[in-house]
Order: C-alpha cells, then sequence, then structure tokens
C-alpha cells in the first residue's frame, strides 16, 4: 500500500500545479513579456475566418522578353554526339547518340540543360522527332540534348528490362554532361528532364528510380516535364523534382486517366505538380491547334522553377485557358501574398489588358474582346525595397467565345449527306451575336451561311446544319450583337466524296484512265529540309464499286529507295493508307485497317497491314491486287482492296456510306526516312482515328 501511495501522490501534486496554474493565468491575463506570436499564413487566416487584404499591385504593359521565357534567338545544332556505346538485344555495340541545341548569339558562358526524351513505344522513334520542342527552348536560352537510347523489337515481354536500360542510359547522358560542360557551355548544375509518352514515362521513372538508389545523380534534375507519359512502376519517392503533366483528353494511346491518376499520387505525397490539360488533345503534341500552347506553358513551368525562393513560390499553374472578353483570377502562392504594407505586385500584361478590382489575395485580369487569340504570358513579381522579385509566369491561352464542331453526316431521310455544325459557348457570360460561313460545296463550288445566336448561356451548345457537304477550304465568323468581329477561323474541310467507278480500270500502274475522276492533292508536308514539289510531291483519286475499294497515287519523287520488307516497309518509299468503316450511326469505329504498299525498284509488290478490326488479321494478310510503277522520277501506285477485306458488313457497301480515311506517302533517299507527306493526319505522328478525314461514298 504504502509503494502504491508513493506512485500516486506525485500525479496529484502535478494535476493541482496545473490547477493553479491555469487559474493565475485567467484572473491575470498575458504577461507583458510574453512573446508576440507568428503571423497567420493566408490559408490560415481563411480557415479561421479573417478576412485577407487584397493585394496591392501596378501594371505593366511593357512585356519585355525574359531570357528562358521569350524566344530571342537563332539555333545552332550539332547531331550525332555519340555520348555511350552500350550492348542492346544483340551482341554488337549500339552508339547511342544525341543532338545538341543551343541559342546562337547568347553571351552567356553556361546554358541551363533540358534533357528530351523521344516517344515511340519504346520500339520506335528517334531523337529527330524533337526537333521543334528542342528549338523552341533554344531560342529562349537554353541547351537542349535530344537523345536517343536503346529500343526493343518486343518492348512489352520483358518490360521492366527495357524501362531499365533506358533509365541506364539517361544516367550516361548525364554522364556525359559532368564530363563534357566546359567544351559545350552546359549548366551542370541546373538540369531538366522531359519527353513524350515513353520519354516522358522514362523521364519521371529515371528520376523517381534514381532517387532511391543513387540520389546524388539526380540532385541537379529541377524539373520534369512529362507530356502524356503514363504511369510510374514504383512508388513515388519523396523528393521528387517538380513535374509539369500535358495530357489530351482525347489520347487514345495512353488515356488521359493515366495522367489524372498520377496526379493524385503526387498530390498525396505532396510533390509539386501541374496537370496541363488539352481539351480535345490526342496522342499528338506537334498538333498544330496545340503547339504553340504546350511549348509556351513548359517554359513558363520551367523559368517559374528556375526563380522560385522557396516552395511556396510556385504558383498552381503555368498555363491556364481563358476566352477573349472574359475575365480571370490568378491565386498568388502564399511566397507572392504581401504581408507588409511595404510589399506591392508588379503585374506585367499584354497590351489592352487590364487588372481587374482585386477583393482579396488573388488577381482578377481582364481580356480584351477581339481577334486576338493565341498564346500570351502574364508576369508578376514583388516589389520590396530590395528592389523587385524575378517572379512567376503564367501562359494564358485565349480561345475564341464560340468553340466550333464541324461534323458531316448522311441524312438516310433525304437521301443526302449533310454537314453539322455544333456551337459551343466557352465564355463565362451569355453569347448573343451571329455566326457566319463561308465554304467550298460538294462541287467545289462557293455556299454561304449565315445564322443569329441569341442568349446563348455558358458551356450550351447551339447545333446548325448546312443541307450539303462543305468540302474544301471554310472560313468561319463570329460577331457579337454590336457587330464586332469577335474570331475568325480558316481551315480546310476533311470531308471529301469518293464517287463510283464508272468504267473498270485496269489494275496495272497506268492511271491515264483515272482522269475522269476527281483528284485530291496531298499536302502536309512532314518532310525534314523539303526542298519543294520536285522532291516529294503527290495527288491521287479514290473510287468504289460493289465489290472494291480502288486508290490511285501519282508520286513525284527525285529518288526512290525502298530496300525494306514486311512490316518494315513505311521506312523506305511507300504509300501508307488507313480507312475504317464508320458505325450505322456514323460514329467512329473500333478499329480500323492500316496498311501499306511499296515497290522495291526491281519489279517485286510489298505490302503489309499493321492494324486490322476485330475479325481481321494484321500481317501480309490484305487482300489486294496492286501495282506499283516507277517511270523517271514518277511513281505510280494502284490498288483495288475487296470490300470482303475490310468489313464483315458487305451490305452497308452503297452510296451514303461514311469512311474514315487518311494516307501518307514516306520518303526515303537513301539514309532512312526522311519523313512524309500526308492526306489527313493519325498515321504517321500518332496513330489516331479522330484525325482522318471523311470519306462518303458517291454516286
Amino acid at each position: 500500500m504504502k509503494r502504491r501511495l508513493l506512485y500516486v501522490l506525485p500525479v496529484v501534486l502535478a494535476i493541482i500545479a496545473v490547477w493553479l496554474l491555469i487559474g493565475r493565468q485567467n484572473s491575470q491575463g498575458p504577461p507583458d513579456s510574453a512573446p508576440a506570436s507568428a503571423p497567420l499564413t493566408a490559408a490560415a487566416e481563411a480557415e479561421a475566418g479573417i478576412a485577407a487584404e487584397p493585394v496591392s499591385a501596378v501594371v505593366d504593359n511593357a512585356q519585355n522578353p525574359l531570357l528562358y521565357l521569350n524566344p530571342q534567338y537563332e539555333v545552332q545544332v550539332q547531331k550525332d554526339i555519340v555520348y555511350a556505346g552500350k550492348r542492346n538485344e544483340g551482341t554488337a555495340e549500339e552508339a547511342l547518340q544525341l543532338d545538341l541545341y543551343q541559342p546562337a548569339g547568347d553571351p552567356s558562358a553556361l546554358h541551363p540543360v533540358f534533357i528530351f526524351i523521344h516517344g515511340g513505344g519504346y520500339s520506335g522513334g528517334s531523337k529527330e522527332d524533337a526537333g521543334a520542342f528542342s528549338a523552341g527552348l533554344a531560342k529562349r536560352g537554353y541547351a537542349v540534348l535530344a537523345v536517343n537510347y536503346r529500343l526493343k523489337k518486343e518492348p512489352s515481354i520483358r518490360f521492366n528490362d527495357t524501362l531499365l536500360d533506358a533509365c541506364e542510359d539517361i544516367a550516361d547522358v548525364l554522364g556525359w554532361i559532368r564530363q563534357n560542360a566546359d567544351t559545350y557551355g552546359l549548366d551542370r548544375g541546373r538540369l531538366f528532364l522531359g519527353g513524350d509518352s515513353a520519354g516522358g514515362q522514362i523521364s519521371l521513372n529515371f528520376a523517381n528510380k534514381y532517387l532511391k538508389s543513387d540520389p546524388g545523380l539526380i540532385k541537379p534534375v529541377a524539373a520534369i516535364v512529362d507530356i502524356y507519359g503514363g504511369a510510374l512502376t514504383d512508388s513515388v519517392q519523396p523528393g521528387l523534382p517538380p513535374v509539369l503533366m500535358i495530357h489530351g483528353t482525347l489520347d487514345r494511346s495512353v488515356p488521359y486517366e493515366t495522367s489524372v491518376e498520377l496526379s493524385e499520387m503526387l498530390q498525396a505525397r505532396g510533390i509539386s505538380h501541374e496537370l496541363y490539360t488539352l481539351e480535345g488533345g490526342g496522342h499528338d503534341y506537334k498538333d498544330e491547334r496545340f503547339q504553340e500552347q504546350i511549348m509556351d506553358t513548359a517554359a513558363a513551368f520551367l523559368w517559374n522553377v528556375m526563380n522560385r525562393q522557396g516552395s511556396g513560390w510556385l504558383p498552381e499553374n503555368a498555363g491556364i485557358t481563358a476566352a477573349s472578353g472574359d475575365d480571370f483570377s490568378l491565386a498568388l502562392p502564399e511566397g507572392y501574398k504581401a504581408d507588409t504594407a511595404a510589399d506591392m505586385l508588379k503585374v506585367s500584361l499584354p497590351a489592352g489588358w487590364k487588372l481587374a478590382e482585386q477583393d482579396d489575395q488573388s488577381l482578377r485580369i481582364q481580356i480584351p474582346a477581339g481577334l486576338k487569340q493565341g498564346d500570351y504570358y502574364v508576369r508578376i513579381a514583388v516589389v520590396q525595397a530590395s528592389g523587385v522579385s524575378a517572379g512567376y509566369a503564367v501562359n494564358v491561352s485565349v480561345i475564341n467565345p464560340l468553340k466550333t464542331e464541324m461534323e458531316s453526316y448522311y441524312d438516310d431521310a433525304a437521301s443526302t449527306i449533310k454537314t453539322r455544325i455544333v456551337l459551343t459557348n466557352q465564355s463565362k457570360q451569355p453569347f448573343s451575336g451571329s455566326y457566319e460561313i463561308d465554304y467550298g460545296g460538294a462541287g467545289q463550288t462557293s455556299g454561304s451561311y449565315a445564322t443569329k445566336i441569341e442568349g446563348l448561356e455558358p458551356e450550351q451548345s447551339e447545333t446548325l446544319i448546312i443541307p450539303e457537304l462543305v468540302t474544301g477550304s471554310w472560313t468561319m465568323r463570329g460577331y457579337n450583337s454590336a457587330g464586332m468581329l469577335l474570331q475568325e477561323r480558316k481551315q480546310l474541310s476533311r470531308a471529301s466524296q469518293s464517287p463510283r467507278l464508272t468504267k473498270p480500270v485496269q489494275i496495272d500502274g497506268n492511271l491515264e484512265e483515272w482522269a475522269a475522276q476527281t483528284r485530291f492533292d496531298i499536302s502536309g508536308v512532314r518532310l525534314e529540309g523539303w526542298g519543294g514539289r520536285q522532291d516529294l510531291s503527290t495527288s491521287g483519286y479514290t473510287s468504289w464499286d460493289a465489290e472494291n475499294f480502288y486508290l490511285a497515287l501519282e508520286v513525284t519523287d527525285d529518288v526512290h529507295s525502298q530496300s525494306a520488307a514486311a512490316d518494315a516497309i513505311w521506312s523506305g518509299d511507300s504509300l501508307q493508307f488507313a480507312l475504317g468503316i464508320t458505325n450505322p450511326d456514323g460514329s467512329n469505329p473500333g478499329g480500323y485497317h492500316e496498311a501499306g504498299i511499296a515497290g522495291d525498284g526491281r519489279g517485286k509488290l510489298l505490302k503489309w497491314r499493321w492494324l486490322a478490326p476485330r475479325g481481321f488479321d494484321a500481317g501480309d494478310t490484305l487482300p489486294l491486287q496492286a501495282a506499283v510503277v516507277r517511270k523517271g522520277q514518277t511513281t505510280a501506285y494502284e490498288a483495288a482492296i475487296p470490300w470482303s477485306g475490310l468489313t464483315c458488313e458487305t451490305d452497308r457497301v452503297q452510296a451514303g456510306l461514311k469512311l474514315k480515311f487518311a494516307l501518307l506517302v514516306n520518303d526515303n533517299d537513301g539514309n532512312g526516312r526522311r519523313g512524309w507527306i500526308e492526306y489527313n493526319g493519325g498515321i504517321g505522328m500518332v496513330k489516331d482515328i479522330n484525325a482522318f478525314g471523311d470519306l462518303f461514298l458517291s454516286h
């Protein structure tokens, strides 16, 4: 009992002491000497219900170009620098190369380094694919290394080994930088990683892997740019650098949800990151609709990372989208929220943009209405007694108030092809005004259509019907209720017709009998160093009857080279085409055919089918009659493809059937594939049926 009292007594005394202390403090209040409590952060004030003081800001419309943010240099390129030699799937050593892009005339002794890793599913692609993005950063002052890495014939069979080899190659790139930094003016202490598709995935997994196994190696890596790269193969490591993810909502190769899930993983581990969404974007970062905003948003993100003073100085978004005529708000990072009366924000805005009245600790900016769509930087810095901080930048992609979507369809009741136009209000306010379109009709004759729009609410749509197929070029104009021109868009329609064959044709490479058919020109040049029409150009014809789909092309090509076979014929001079039979309601099918034909220069026909829908096999399986004839600098391609080799529903083959169609002509002058010219997209850059055109069978 005595021992038990010895244990209990100290506890009782402690309770009495605490009670007396609390009573004394309540009666006397806090002593004068008590230390002042730390000021609440803006987040804590908001949680406590304390209204934050509006920020104080001044506007600067000068928009002077800044190093690493705005393009201001020419670019010089050193190609095929060997950075390592590694064994791959064979026994021979593979020389791994990089191309170095640098700003010409930049007086800086050292340049921050961006390592760009190309995509291609770990089995294709090359450093040349990164040319445009690499040049875009070099124009801003970066040294960019576009790198090759070891590719695999069957990368998915042992994917962990595939990814491990690629990561080892990137480690070799970092080793090459350390050894050659002084020679090439590379800042070995400021490195950035990034890439598209497989390259984006390699970037993330490389940094994540080496944070665990060799953190010193990636210590200089300040940020990662992942363009639709896919998932991490391991849990997120603490200390992962800030990540910018860029992904399109219509990506059929790597679903958009993959980046959403990755964003949630990074958020859970407290990793600074941003998911920049491309509405309606596919698996092609070179898509003309998005190329500029991807480049400018990535540049803003990198610039912000380089200029940040700490973890609280990065904005939530390096890029946003807003409609012309709207205002938008920018939430300030904690580090930029003024906590003394002496601090003020300096806001650099494009000409005509205004700072709206502030009512909280964010910035509200007004975009003028009008035609100036595109990408613009808003820059924000803190003005203090010691000077102006470097600040941060946000790329604002200004879009049209009205989103225009055009779709062609066959009206069974009227037995004619029509065009449906869906107008969606992308702005924050109701839209009233008018809409006009001028176009080339089915016979390439001009047509026009106009309508009034009254009170179209935000995110609401209105459908217009043009009673014929819009082909050729078309121009759309949108006006507000005061008659001000707000938007203007000029574009080539991707819809066309394939007339029924009136006379039988011989599949022999002689295209004279096609002269009476409607011809189309193929003008989409994706060819580095294209030398004009004599270098590579082509026009073609399509037709059909109850048994076959017919395709004929006349190609001007100064040099013919084709030494490949089977599934590799795309690497030499060849024709590739993609064709899908739409569903009965006109929607895109779940699968389609991608096939090609080529001539080996000695009279042998080469053919291959790379993709096939359910019920058909890929490989040398496409039943077709074809001819490839070379005369001088002209190559004729001619093919008859049985409908039975394209669809199991041959009874649907009749006038009005809608096909999804694209083709390209590959060019090889003897030193490998240079590129291609294309009719519609969706084959060469990325496999995407949404980029195909509409082709209607007609009488």
